[in-house]
């Protein structure tokens, strides 16, 4: 069956009842002789060969409900459409999926996409005279009840899932499945728990998962988007290949629980696997893209190859690509350059010494900086002898990585055109150590740190550095800067009398810091 997704289907959710009864009544004549005395089931029942249909709303639980006064639509099921089900316990939950799928709440005009009772999305369409439901003639339309209208179906139409069904219920996705449901958890909600008055009524929790909150609500039929699924085969291999990078210390969560190392270590590997997963929007040909953003934000510039022999699945609210390989370039989803802008303060963690902080931007100059803003740190006056300094935190490093580091430095006369002196700098590294131990402004041995007077200078700090522990950080800014463990000291090692001979700059300018990842 070709099924069709629609960026707009949740316009089907702004009418009202009093909207679609009105609807009704435009479209369908008021004339009693045209309408039936029976109500839904009662006319349902009247015909035997709606016999096995009226059966299945028995067993279904849905055969009072349509004897209630409001008015439904039901797309009524013929024997022959029935003829390969069986009815019975075993199969109860798909029988409840499939007869609901023919039933909504109101009455519809053609062609309108329509909610059925199981929160399906489903096309009811007037082609050349003829009416049909989910691309499946209706041989036998607008038959009016008490109750509202019945149209006749010879061809069932199939309950689709939705992609986090999908998930649900695929046997070669099952560690995906698990790590996605066990990420799921029971929040308490303060906005069910209390009515308008602030009193309490009582406790209401709600469920909460962090992938459908944070990169998709993909178990939402509204949601529409396209997603790469690791078979389990795949689960595996990339997981044992980017495991290393997330080697961790021993933590206490919320309740001070002690969560060790190797617990850490595998929760942030299986999440890094996941977050670029999902896609927005419906990709039909990825082919076609010069590049996607995933929902996490990582960018993939000819994306092709990240869809090359999977398998499509056409679901209710997407596509599902399932591929026994994940073919993500270490580059653009894990092992991406760290920068820290010099005018970025987000965590609050920047600190300085024996100076003030100027933010310049390099519009109209030669020069450019990255996001055309850098930060100048000019020396106090009458502060001869103590050394300009700002200490950067350094967010989100991975272990068992290579990174050269580099700070990028604007050269003095972006600001005086007639200072042409350059700057000299020393650099110190905070970090924690094999052993577990914070270390706090580590030299480190720069083999030239001077810099160019004349140009954007990009200064090597460390080559090939490796951190025996990541450094994660997740969660509003303002709250997770305690948690940054790397930080880099920046200083100006000019001396007075270099500033006083016109050798070098007692202030210095910064544009950014970066690490970047060596990949062997």
């Amino acid at each position: 069956m070709k099924i069709k997704l629609y960026a707009l289907v949740g316009i089907a959710m702004l009418f009202s009842f009093q909207a679609c009864k009105d609807a009704f009544n435009e479209h369908y004549s008021l004339d009693t002789e045209m309408r039936s005395d029976l109500n839904l089931i009662e006319y349902m029942q009247s015909r035997s060969d709606l016999g096995k249909f009226v059966e299945l709303l028995e067993f279904t639980g849905y055969k009072d409900t349509l004897t209630h006064s409001q008015a439904y639509t039901v797309f009524a099921l013929t024997n022959d459409a029935l003829s390969d089900i069986e009815i019975n316990e075993s199969v109860a939950d798909s029988l409840r999926l499939l007869v609901a799928n023919h039933i909504t709440g109101g009455t519809h005009v053609f062609p309108a996409i329509i909610k059925a009772f199981n929160g399906k999305y489903i096309e009811q369409q007037k082609e050349q005279g003829a009416f049909y439901y989910g691309n499946q003639k209706i041989v036998e339309p607008n038959l009016l009840t008490k109750n509202g209208v019945v149209h006749v179906l010879n061809t069932r139409v199939p309950y689709v899932m939705n992609i986090w069904e999908f998930i649900q219920n695929q046997p070669s996705l099952d560690s995906l499945r698990n790590y996605l449901n066990s990420i799921s958890k029971l929040e308490f909600s303060p906005a069910l728990s209390y009515d308008e008055n602030s009193v309490f009524i009582d406790s209401v929790f709600v469920e909460s998962n962090r992938f459908l909150n944070e990169l998709g609500a993909i178990n939402n039929e509204l949601f529409l988007s396209s997603v790469i699924l690791p078979s389990n085969a795949a689960w595996n291999e990339l997981y044992g290949k980017i495991f290393p990078y997330y080697r961790s210390l021993d933590k206490l969560d919320e309740d001070s629980t002690l969560i060790t190392g190797e617990e850490q270590q595998a929760s942030l590997t299986k999440w890094s696997m996941v977050k670029d997963c999902v896609f927005g929007g419906l990709l039909e040909d990825p082919a076609t893209k010069d590049s996607l953003r995933s929902t996490s934000g990582s960018v993939f510039k000819n994306p092709a190859y990240l869809f090359t022999s999977s398998e499509k699945y056409t679901l209710s609210n997407g596509h599902a690509y399932v591929t026994n390989q994940m073919k993500n370039k270490l580059t653009d989803s894990w092992l991406k350059p760290i920068i820290v802008e010099a005018e970025s303060d987000i965590y609050q963690k920047v600190t300085v010494a024996n100076c003030k902080l100027v933010t310049y931007s390099t519009f109209g100059s030669q020069f450019t900086a990255s996001r055309n803003y850098f930060v100048r740190y000019e020396q106090l006056p009458g502060n001869d002898f103590s050394k300009v300094s700002v200490r950067f935190p350094i967010p989100n490093t991975l272990a068992n990585v290579k990174y050269n580091i580099y700070c990028v430095f604007i050269p003095s006369n972006a600001i005086n055109p007639d200072d042409t002196r350059p700057y000299r700098a020393n650099f110190y590294l905070s970090y924690v150590d094999e052993e577990g131990n914070i270390i706090t402004d580590k030299a480190l041995p720069v083999e030239s740190n001077d810099t160019n007077p004349d140009e954007i200078t990009k200064l090597l700090i460390a080559e090939n550095y490796q951190f025996p522990y990541c450094n994660l950080i997740s969660g509003p800014a303002s709250e997770v800067g305690k948690d940054i463990n790397v930080y880099l000291k920046v200083e100006n090692a000019a001396r007075t009398r270099d500033e006083r001979n016109g050798t070098y700059s007692r202030s210095i300018a910064i544009d950014y810091i970066i690490l970047e990842p060596v990949m062997d």
